[in-house]
């Protein structure tokens, strides 16, 4: 069952078309990695999707619904569509247990009480339940990331879009954000991974999507993107990646 499906998506900024017609169906459930070179317009395609660059033309459908409307119904898809950055977007004057009732609180107008026993729960499942009165500026990059993927979990999302989250970390800090999505996976739930992460795409996709000047130049399964590309740009940016080829 199609969850997501964007048709004929263009995004321009002046002069400069960063994309150029993307056509994409995402299935309920189904984990997409999305890889290309700086540039490619891998990460503009997901500030599409929850509207936080507003498209130039096409169409973006959520369970066949546009939602490309009014600002209320944008909001509305936002909760439904959450977003998880590569520079993890924490407000820094509000402890992590704030940070995480915050946007629900506010948009969801759950009980609080309700909010903060959800909250430990989700920080628990992250590694995270003894940070929850730490302000971010007391954790590590890792630990702010996995922060980020709990907070994004509060809002009972049905995608998650993940932007380069393990870009801004140190080497040493990757494996746990890696871990704690790889568990993520295993829950069932819509996410689409813009990531450098190579061996990381390769085990955990079920599609993986080559951008490159703005197309999707190339999309199969990992097993196919990794081991046998089909298309010359593919094969050269996978060069350092696989020596296959």
């Amino acid at each position: 069952m199609n969850i997501l499906k964007i048709n004929n998506l263009h995004k321009s900024y002046g002069l400069e078309e960063v994309l150029k017609g993307i056509n994409l169906e995402v299935s309920k459930g189904e984990i997409i990695s999305i890889i290309g070179s700086s540039g490619s317009g891998k990460s503009t395609l997901l500030r599409c999707i929850n509207y936080l660059e507003i498209p130039t033309s096409g169409e973006i459908l959520f369970h066949d619904e546009n939602f490309h409307q009014t600002n209320k119904l944008i909001q509305s898809l936002r909760t439904k569509v959450t977003m998880v950055f590569q520079s993890f977007n924490l407000f820094d004057n509000l402890n992590v247990l704030e940070n995480l009732i915050l946007a629900p609180q506010r948009v969801l107008k759950i009980n609080k009480k309700d909010l903060i026993q959800k909250a430990y729960e989700i920080l628990d499942s992250v590694g995270m339940k003894d940070f929850a009165n730490k302000l971010p500026k007391h954790l590590s990059g890792g630990q702010k990331q996995r922060v980020a993927i709990a907070r994004a979990l509060m809002m009972n999302p049905e995608i998650i879009l993940f932007d380069e989250p393990t870009s801004a970390l140190d080497p040493e800090m990757v494996g746990e954000v890696l871990d704690v999505m790889k568990s993520l996976a295993k829950t069932g739930i819509t996410m689409l991974i813009v990531t450098h992460e190579m061996s990381f795409a390769k085990e955990l996709s079920d599609r993986v999507i080559f951008m490159n000047e703005g197309v999707v130049y190339e999309e199969n399964t990992p097993d196919i993107i990794f081991n046998n590309p089909q298309l010359p740009r593919t094969k050269e940016f996978l060069k350092r990646f696989n020596r296959n080829y």
